[in-house]
C-alpha cells in the first residue's frame, strides 16, 4: 500500500475512534454505535432528511470535482492573467508580515505538532458528524439543522473568495517566493504522505478566509445548544486548537484565520435564523 493510501486509511481510524470518543462525552447515557446506528436508521426511514444531508454531501462532492477537474487553477490564472501575473499572497504577506514565522520560530515542538497536525487533519472533519450524530440523539432538530446550515453557508461564503482571491499557503509562499524556510509545512516533520492525501480535497491557494477556521467557529457556537456543557467545552476546546493549527502548522496567515473567525459567526448567525423554520417542521 503506497503511503498517501496508508496515511488516509491511519487517518480514517482515528477519525471513527473521534468520532464514537466525542459521541460519549455529548451523551454519555448512550451507547456511541447506537447512537450512529439510531442516526442512519432515521434517515433510511425519513426520506426528507436525506435532502437536507445530501446538500451537505454534494458540498463535498463539488469541492473535490472543482480540485479533480482544475477549475480551481483555471479561476487562478484568470486571476493572474487580470493582475499582473501574480495572485495575492504578497498583498497578504506586506500586511502581516513576519506573524506566522514568529509562531513557528517560538513554538515549534514535535510532539505539539503531532497533536496540532492530528486536530487540523482528523478532528475538524469529525466535527460537522459528530454534531449530526448528538443532535439527532438528543432529537433536536434546530441543532441538527443549524450544524448542517452551518456547514453548507460556510462554503458559500468563502468560496467567492476562493475564485476571485486567491492566497497561496504560508509554506508555499516562503519557500517559492522568499526562498526561506522561515515557515515550513509541519506536516511533513510528521510524514510527507500527510499533506498528499489531503491535498486532493484542499487547493494550494485557497486560503483566504480560512475554512478550517469558519466551521470550526460554527460548530462550537451551534454546540452550546445541545444544553450539554461538557460537550460544549469539549468542541470549543477543539475548535480553537483547530484554529491556532491552521497557522502554527504553516498552511494559514492570521490574516486568514480573522476573516475566518468573521465568517464563522455569520455563518452561525445565518444558521441560527434559519433554522427556526426547521425546529417547526416534524422530526
Amino acid at each position: 500500500m503506497a503511503a498517501p493510501q496508508l496515511a488516509r486509511l491511519i487517518e480514517s481510524l482515528l477519525g471513527v475512534i473521534t468520532i464514537l470518543v466525542f459521541i460519549r462525552v455529548a451523551v454519555p447515557e448512550a451507547r456511541p454505535w447506537r447512537v450512529i446506528l439510531r442516526t442512519l436508521g432515521r434517515l433510511v426511514g425519513r426520506g426528507h432528511r436525506w435532502l437536507y444531508l445530501g446538500a451537505c454531501l454534494s458540498i463535498l462532492a463539488f469541492n473535490y470535482l472543482f480540485l479533480v477537474f482544475e477549475l480551481d487553477a483555471r479561476c487562478t490564472n484568470w486571476v493572474k492573467s487580470s493582475n499582473g501575473g501574480h495572485d495575492f499572497t504578497r498583498l497578504v504577506y506586506g500586511l502581516e508580515g513576519e506573524a506566522v514565522a514568529h509562531v513557528q520560530a517560538a513554538l515549534n515542538w514535535l510532539p505539539l505538532t503531532w497533536f496540532l497536525g492530528y486536530v487540523y487533519v482528523v478532528v475538524f472533519p469529525c466535527l460537522v458528524f459528530v454534531s449530526i450524530f448528538v443532535f439527532d440523539q438528543l432529537d433536536d432538530r434546530r441543532g441538527l439543522a443549524m450544524a448542517l446550515l452551518g456547514y453548507a453557508l460556510n462554503f458559500l461564503l468563502v468560496l467567492p473568495f476562493y475564485l476571485v482571491f486567491p492566497v497561496r499557503e504560508t509554506f508555499h509562499f516562503y519557500t517559492t517566493d522568499l526562498g526561506s524556510d522561515a515557515v515550513r509545512m509541519l506536516l511533513n516533520d510528521i510524514h510527507p504522505a500527510i499533506i498528499e492525501g489531503y491535498r486532493a480535497m484542499s487547493g494550494l491557494d485557497n486560503c483566504f478566509p480560512s475554512f478550517h477556521t469558519s466551521l470550526a467557529v460554527t460548530l462550537a457556537l451551534v454546540a452550546w445548544h445541545a444544553g450539554r456543557p461538557r460537550y460544549g467545552w469539549l468542541i470549543t476546546f477543539f475548535a480553537a486548537a483547530n484554529v491556532f493549527s491552521t497557522v502554527y502548522l504553516g498552511v494559514h496567515w492570521v490574516i486568514d484565520v480573522a476573516a475566518g473567525l468573521v465568517v464563522g459567526v455569520a455563518a452561525y448567525v445565518l444558521a441560527r435564523r434559519a433554522s427556526l423554520r426547521w425546529s417547526a417542521a416534524r422530526p
